[in-house]
């Protein structure tokens, strides 16, 4: 499915799940995986900052530049760490240490090695809403010349050791189909009794779409036959459209099971994620508004702030261009 993984870490709780999720992916097919991470500028000229006392401008440089040199040398040393247990685990690891903002660095070695997707976290040295909303990981997921997987759990922790549960919640966008491939590939990653749960969520009104003060001008219980007979129809849809989803995961090995849900999908979702015990939660950001409108208020931030476990949201933007949405096996 993706032949170039981009796992772009700042070393958080988040980023240790984002590397396990980079790892279940760089395990297909033989995917080759670049870890990077990026030292970001440590302080402003002297200039433009109050000038400390007793210290001359040279000596304030000098001070700045050392501590700058052994943060590197501090990222270099973990970034070392996670390349050697990746390789331990059999996978063709290439390592980076950029320096500058991250999200521009990020998306300059997405493009230099043409890669397929970037796996990384919404960190945890911020809160998840300056995160997602304007910061690093909503830049890149929106600019990214690639779909992007974005590794978020509030309050943070590494996650499951080795999950077990995962549900997939989709609404059959665009996005929610990059999902379901990525929740089928981790599905089948290594581990034993490991399975999918699939899940659609039908919102209210999804059945009978009436604008706001419309009339309908007949008896009630006629009323009533035609919401039953619209409610089936949607339900009928949502149900073999699921199947399809679950028999492509079972013909690659995985086991799985369908759920259809009625209400709030935010809600839906979470609710099912404490029924099922899941270990994860799988999700598109959702095209049918821009991901920065669903981030800011949609489901996926709604559910990635109140989760039981960690969310993987996966972003593609329309217009980019991908191998991955025109293949129907992994």
């Amino acid at each position: 499915m993706f032949k170039k993984i981009l796992f772009a870490t700042d070393f958080s709780p988040y980023a240790e799940t984002a590397k396990q999720i980079a790892r279940c992916l760089a395990e297909m097919d033989g995917a080759k995986l670049w870890a990077m991470t990026v030292l970001e500028p440590l302080e402003e000229p002297l200039s433009m900052v109050d000038e400390p006392p007793d210290i001359s401008a040279w000596k304030w440089e000098k001070k700045i530049a050392r501590i700058q040199e052994r943060l590197k040398a501090e990222k270099r040393r973990k970034l070392d760490q996670d390349v050697a247990d990746l390789r331990a685990e059999g996978l063709t690891v290439h390592d980076i240490v950029r320096e500058g903002d991250p999200d521009k660095q990020i998306l300059a070695v997405a493009s230099e090695i043409g890669a397929d997707v970037i796996v990384m976290s919404s960190h945890s040295r911020r809160n998840l809403w300056d995160v997602v909303v304007g910061n690093i990981a909503q830049r890149v997921a929106e600019k990214a010349p690639c779909p992007v997987v974005l590794v978020s759990h509030r309050p943070p922790h590494p996650g499951p050791d080795a999950p077990k549960h995962y549900l997939l919640a989709t609404d059959f966008s665009p996005h929610a189909q990059l999902a379901e491939k990525v929740a089928i590939a981790l599905a089948r990653s290594r581990g034993e009794n490991k399975k999918l749960w699939v899940l659609a969520v039908i919102e209210p009104g999804q059945e009978l779409p009436l604008p706001p003060g419309f009339v309908v001008d007949a008896p009630d219980e006629e009323v009533e036959e035609l919401e039953r007979e619209l409610h089936s129809e949607v339900e009928d849809a949502v149900n073999a459209r699921l199947d399809a989803i679950a028999a492509d995961a079972r013909d690659q090995g995985v086991t799985v099971e369908k759920l259809v849900r009625h209400g709030d999908p935010a809600k839906e979702i979470l609710k099912a994620a404490i029924d099922i015990e899941a270990d994860m939660i799988i999700m598109g950001s959702h095209s049918r508004t821009s991901l920065r409108e669903k981030l800011l208020g949609g489901v996926p931030e709604k559910v990635a702030k109140q989760a039981p476990c960690p969310v993987l949201i996966i972003s593609h933007l329309p217009g980019q261009n991908s191998n991955i949405t025109k293949e129907k096996h992994l």
